[in-house]
């Protein structure tokens, strides 16, 4: 089996906590969710909201999010 390397990709995110912290999170059927290129995702308390390379929104649990992901400067 070949390893692979994630490429360095600088990515903006948002962590969500509550209704309208986030444009993209919407509520439906007594959840929250985001509409990402897979489908609707269920947002909880906590979890990031990442804007991937394209544009596109989905949510990451703040676990994972810890492990792939670390802070850059402010630009």
């Amino acid at each position: 089996m070949s390893k692979f390397r994630k490429k360095p990709v600088i990515i903006e995110a948002v962590q969500w906590f509550k209704a309208g912290d986030h444009p993209k999170v919407i509520h439906i059927q007594n959840k929250h969710c985001v509409q990402t290129l897979e489908g609707e995702m269920t947002v909880t308390p906590g979890d990031w909201i990442i804007t991937g390379v394209n544009g596109e929104h989905y949510p990451c649990k703040p676990d994972i999010f810890a492990k792939t992901y670390e802070p850059v400067g402010e630009n």
